[in-house]
């Protein structure tokens, strides 16, 4: 297997771990597909590219359009055309395309977002998955990485030279809208202020006139500033990520406590007075899960269980076990009825037991910022056991006191508490959404705004502007008129 395929999107398609939709369908050379129209202007464009034009005439256009989307959750949005990239120069002629035609474009790579904000009823659909190469330099510590690449591959490849980067805790997760979000990344507390874009050095871009440009601290640094969290409404087409990279741990070291609901309040205690004292490099977050086959008729303490998930980043075993220690020894510990102890662990260890709990299924999620977890668990506590989705998982992760370069990435709190909704079946939606949007009106009072890759920017669009300073909000809308003045790439979901 050459290299690429091991850290790219294309080897998961081809092996049918992403299976909702036929595999054809994701890659280019389907043969179910129909080339463009003779003599139209998607003709045009699929003559000037070497990947794949799909226009809603086209008999698989449904197929390809499911298939941009990761999970089973298909949002009823339908745009204009689908252009499958394989090359920054597909990139450059699909913008110019949309720029000339006066189409709006987006832009989506795994596909990963719970919004599907990159999916538009209007306009071009740039999918730059195959973008999938990776260049490391070991010397200075740093790689050039395609888009498309997985996180679980960055690792694995990074480690063949003994570095390191901060990744999505999912491995299944390309680096590109997730670096381009923030990225709430593994170890990213130590590595990269909290927020693994702080690891990005550089770009290149193709910006809405179809050009390729650079873009760093010194160089084109107001797209830089964008491009450090601008997410789903930056006006262009990352094509290359230029990262820091760090010394790969020599273990990742551990526990995981599965503790009863009614220690909900001490875990929280625990994450607010325990965990700011640990060393930067422990990693602790917990999430309440329902227990399978569990009756909701059954009181709350009865349905559901925590898990806390301890994880330092140390040089050997006894450095991981003086980072842990004070978790080991302590009281909330001792309230555990199961326990993994001691887990040695490695990347392809813990990606395997993250991506586990996030199989092919119906998705919804949203996130707040908060400086203290204590009132955001009571109002969760107190609304979950109503909630209609068959599978609610919140979550609380500290990520850190950080003093963050500035950069548009610019909400940020010492903890990120993220709130997951799973279902089977077509009637579980309905509800399920309406339960998260009542929750998050509950929880907007005490946040410090929202993670923008992790929000529900289609059930709550007017909060779409918290993810962001009113600084970098204002200084957003002003770089969108400097760099697309007419307006090629679409806005932020639901905004005007």
């Amino acid at each position: 297997m050459p290299n690429n395929a091991r850290w790219s999107r294309r080897h998961l398609l081809k092996a049918g771990a992403i299976a909702s939709v036929p595999l054809a369908t994701g890659i280019g050379g389907c043969s179910i597909f129909s080339k463009p129209t003779a003599g139209s202007k998607a003709a045009a464009l699929q003559a000037k590219i070497g990947g794949t034009v799909v226009v809603k005439s086209d008999a698989a256009y449904e197929a390809w359009r499911k298939a941009m989307i990761w999970q089973l959750a298909k949002a009823d949005r339908k745009p204009d055309m689908i252009v499958q990239a394989t090359s920054t120069a597909d990139v450059q002629e699909a913008v110019r395309y949309a720029a000339k035609n006066g189409m709006k474009a987006t832009t989506r790579c795994g596909g990963h977002s719970m919004a599907a904000c990159f999916l538009r009823d209007t306009g071009m659909l740039i999918d730059i998955g195959h973008l999938d190469g990776v260049e490391v330099d070991k010397a200075t510590k740093t790689a050039k990485v395609g888009p498309g690449v997985f996180s679980r591959g960055l690792s694995e490849r990074l480690l063949e030279d003994g570095l390191a980067f901060p990744g999505a805790h999912c491995g299944t997760v390309p680096i590109s809208g997730y670096l381009l979000g923030g990225g709430v990344g593994l170890n990213a507390n130590e590595w990269t202020h909290g927020l693994s874009v702080f690891g990005v050095k550089g770009i290149d871009i193709v910006t809405p006139d179809g050009e390729m440009r650079h873009a760093s601290e010194t160089e084109n640094p107001d797209l830089f500033w964008a491009a450090r969290g601008g997410g789903p409404g930056l006006f262009g087409v990352v094509t290359q990520f230029h990262l820091q990279c760090f010394d790969a741990p020599g273990v990742i070291w551990g526990d995981t406590y599965v503790l009863p609901y009614t220690a909900l309040s001490a875990v929280t205690d625990f994450m607010r007075d325990t965990v700011p004292t640990l060393d930067r490099s422990v990693e602790v977050l917990y999430a309440v899960a329902a227990i399978p086959d569990k009756s909701k008729d059954l009181p709350a303490e009865e349905r559901f269980q925590i898990f806390l998930d301890v994880n330092a980043f140390a040089k050997d075993e006894a450095e991981g076990r003086r980072k842990v220690a004070a978790i080991t020894n302590h009281p909330v510990t001792s309230l555990a009825v199961d326990a993994i102890r001691d887990r040695a662990g490695s990347y392809d260890r813990y990606y395997s037991d993250n991506e586990a709990g996030f199989p092919q299924a119906h998705w919804m999620g949203d996130s707040i910022w908060v400086d203290d977890p204590t009132e955001a668990m009571r109002i969760i506590g107190e609304a979950l056991p109503d909630c209609p989705a068959p599978r609610a998982a919140p979550l609380v992760l500290y990520t850190g006191e950080q003093d963050q370069p500035d950069a548009a990435a610019s909400r940020y709190a010492p903890y990120y508490i993220a709130c997951y909704f799973e279902w089977d079946e077509e009637a579980d939606e309905a509800p399920s959404r309406a339960f998260s949007r009542e929750l998050f009106k509950k929880l907007k009072p005490i946040a410090r705004g929202s993670y923008i890759n992790e929000m529900d920017q289609e059930g709550r669009p007017e909060d779409v502007p918290d993810c962001y300073s009113p600084e970098a909000w204002a200084r957003l809308a002003q770089l969108r008129k400097q760099w697309d003045p007419t307006g090629v790439f679409h806005d932020f979901y639901g905004q005007a």
